[in-house]
């Protein structure tokens, strides 16, 4: 199998299997079910995944892995604070809410890790916390925001794009990215002086 038909086909298998366990949930999706909605045999799957456990830390570490290349970036740019405070408020919004299923696992099934795999990925969640909660520090010390701990701050925001899985619908009459200049005006105005 040609190597962009190989990866095509493993991505539409993510997203059916993101599917099923946000909306089913990890321990209540068997292989077999994953196996039946895919159309493919159960042991199929074994040429994609060693266990159903590593389907959910990929799920969640791939997701995670690429936004943080994206933050990162963000982050090193020569931009002013407020300016890429924007752009990584922007993006984690549009990324995360746009891909609810992702989402949803990251907020509901860390739990159902191994602690190798959930130490793997709350490192990662440590990662994003110091990134956002670094440029609200950095605004902080040349006197841009009103007296907020910047901790706070930071989990603020990542509780208002969190919580988006239970009332944002894609196909609703905001887009993502009105929904992201939403988020980024009620965030900054409510922060920035």
């Amino acid at each position: 199998m040609p190597r962009s038909r190989n990866l095509q086909k493993t991505e539409e298998i993510y997203q059916v299997i993101a599917r099923l366990f946000a909306y089913r949930g990890y321990h209540f999706t068997s292989m077999r079910e994953i196996a039946r909605e895919l159309g493919m045999n159960q042991s199929s799957l074994y040429y994609y995944f060693a266990s159903k456990q590593d389907i959910l830390f990929t799920l969640m570490n791939d997701a995670m892995d690429d936004a943080l290349a994206i933050l990162e970036d963000i982050s090193s740019t020569n931009l002013l604070p407020e300016d890429r405070l924007n752009r990584v408020l922007s993006f984690y919004t549009q990324y995360y809410t746009g891909d609810q299923e992702r989402l949803i696992l990251l907020i509901n099934e860390m739990n159902s890790l191994n602690e190798e795999y959930r130490s793997i990925l709350v490192e990662k969640q440590r990662r994003y916390v110091r990134l956002v909660k670094s440029i609200l520090e950095e605004l902080a010390a040349q006197d841009k925001i009103k007296k907020i701990d910047p901790a706070i701050a930071t989990f603020a925001f990542f509780g208002m794009v969190h919580y988006t899985i239970r009332w944002y619908h894609k196909d609703g009459p905001v887009s993502l990215g009105q929904l992201a200049d939403a988020f980024v005006e009620i965030f900054t105005k409510g922060v920035l002086k």
